[in-house]
């Protein structure tokens, strides 16, 4: 609210608190106050009325209140040291927040310190109540994502047959000869990060949550990279080694397309380990959208589709994938404390593509979604293997 206003006046009055006349008062909240009668409400404390302060109702009479006490009794607490975050010398209370769930609200230094975040949700990692360790590149997952994380190709696989079916059923789409049989890999985020590095892929300017797969293709064939075999110990409270002897980690080298499908060019999808089921779904999706299109029999590699085009268009059937692809949620038990419910994760990861701000991906999404609401999926992608762009709607 608007800084009370404070003025000084030699008139005799009577102040508020004491019923006494005061000669040179405080004039502040409507009232009149001996210098040392402005006290604060909560710790009794003197006011310094040449600062901001605060005030609270009482009874229908404003009763003045330091910041910090106010803070600490009404204020927003830091979701991170769980204290409440203090007022600015201007009596501004500043904060971090999260985009999509109101109760991660956090003090600015926890910003200025990288305070690490789950790789799923995006939420704050409090210092009281760690995440669980990735053991990847200083990446967490919270408990509410760490109920469904997929660390394992061998989780992958039923989530790409799902994936593969919805574009088949329900969205119409024909499906290419070994499509199905793509190699899903769920990696780290270094082979990862070297894989979008050696691509100069258009995945690397988007937001941390776009940058969580990759389509590869015949030019990426020979190359070898570590996948992640994790299990989550309870007792460390992080992901380890699911095979003591690998260390955590198999080896996978890219086969040549021909092998594969003489006719293809995709060689295989990555996923980034650590991720809770529907959002790992949601990328293999997106990926899957890339596939389709490379794979398609009219795709020409002379002519490839401009980046937000088809970025578009994977968000698009990301997005689509996430509302209507997926088995209803499950409810969270009422003694369930790990944090927000499928459902809100799931809301949460459709709200990200919804908002996102990036060029490619945000408004390559919302051409995308435009078009499809004018023509349907089938026309619309026939249109941008055929034509390299968005139909004019």
């Amino acid at each position: 609210g608007k800084r009370p206003q404070i003025s000084l006046t030699r008139s005799t009055n009577t102040c508020s608190v004491c019923g006494q006349a005061v000669h040179k008062p405080i004039v502040a909240l409507e009232k009149k106050f001996h210098t040392e009668c402005f006290r604060c409400h909560a710790c009794h404390g003197l006011v310094d009325s040449g600062h901001p302060f605060a005030y609270v109702q009482n009874d229908g009479e404003k009763q003045p209140m330091h910041c910090r006490c106010y803070s600490e009794i009404f204020g927003i607490k830091c979701c991170v040291c769980k204290e409440p975050i203090p007022a600015g010398i201007d009596g501004i209370v500043s904060f971090v927040k999260h985009p999509f769930f109101d109760t991660e609200q956090m003090c600015p230094k926890h910003a200025r310190n990288k305070t690490r975040r789950c790789t799923g949700c995006h939420r704050f990692e409090p210092e009281d109540d760690p995440f669980a360790d990735l053991n990847d590149d200083d990446r967490c997952v919270c408990m509410a994502c760490c109920r469904t994380v997929v660390v394992d190709s061998n989780d992958a696989k039923p989530l790409w047959d799902k994936v593969v079916d919805f574009l088949e059923q329900k969205l119409n789409l024909p499906i290419w000869k070994d499509f199905r049989e793509i190699p899903i890999l769920i990696v780290g985020y270094k082979a990862l990060d070297d894989q979008m590095t050696s691509t100069c892929n258009a995945h690397r300017g988007a937001s941390q949550i776009m940058a969580r797969g990759l389509c590869l293709t015949e030019h990426h064939s020979g190359r070898r990279f570590r996948m992640a075999r994790m299990k989550f110990d309870s007792s460390q409270h992080s992901f380890v080694a699911a095979d003591v002897e690998e260390r955590g980690f198999t080896f996978f080298t890219i086969p040549d397309a021909n092998k594969v499908n003489p006719e293809a060019s995709v060689t295989a999808i990555l996923c980034l380990s650590g991720l809770p089921r529907d959002l790992a779904a949601s990328v293999l999706a997106h990926e899957a959208t890339h596939a389709w299109i490379k794979l398609h029999p009219r795709f020409d590699f002379q002519k490839p589709v401009p980046e937000q085009v088809e970025e578009g268009c994977a968000q698009l059937i990301a997005h689509l994938f996430l509302n209507e692809g997926l088995d209803p949620p499950q409810p969270l038990d009422s003694h369930d404390l790990s944090g927000p419910s499928d459902e809100k994760l799931r809301q949460y990861f459709k709200f990200s593509i919804e908002t996102e701000e990036h060029d490619v991906y945000g408004n390559g999404y919302r051409r995308a979604a435009k078009a499809y609401s004018h023509i349907g999926i089938e026309a619309l992608m026939s249109h941008v293997v055929l034509y390299q762009q968005f139909p004019e709607t």
